[in-house]
């Protein structure tokens, strides 16, 4: 594998957010308007306080109840400059496919999918020569 990257280097840097006031039908046409799959839902400081994703919104919740009724409140983060192995450790172990990445001050910078990782794997292969065929033969 070449040189491993840092998060900062594949996240989704200045993502939109969510106020833990902020209603689950604006928020969940929000995110399929754009396609996003998770937004970080931020104090107003801008700490992240919950994160909240197109799996929380998969169950038929009221259109006007907030974000902070079905949002996951204890929100696993990364600091932006460590490697995009320990990022996939921490989802691995926890279970989860998106980390919340944050500066030294706890403010969010950006938002890092599995897919994100997925893709360095991908990238990565490609580049040794090893590549995976994007077809399956069978």
């Amino acid at each position: 594998m070449n040189e491993m990257r840092r998060v900062d280097q594949l996240m989704s840097s200045d993502p939109m957010t969510a106020d833990r006031r902020d209603l689950v039908g604006a928020i969940r046409e929000q995110m399929l308007e754009t396609g996003v799959h998770c937004l970080p839902v931020v104090d107003p400081t801008g700490h992240p306080i919950g994160i909240v994703s197109s799996w929380d919104l998969v169950e038929e919740y009221l259109s006007i109840e907030s974000i902070e009724d079905v949002m996951t409140s204890n929100v696993i983060t990364i600091g932006s400059h460590q490697s995009v192995y320990e990022a996939a450790v921490i989802m691995q172990s926890n279970y989860i496919h998106h980390l919340v990445v944050i500066n030294e001050e706890n403010e969010v910078l950006g938002v890092l999918s599995s897919l994100d990782l997925l893709g360095e794997f991908i990238d990565d292969e490609r580049l040794d020569g090893g590549g995976v065929p994007l077809v399956a033969n069978g």
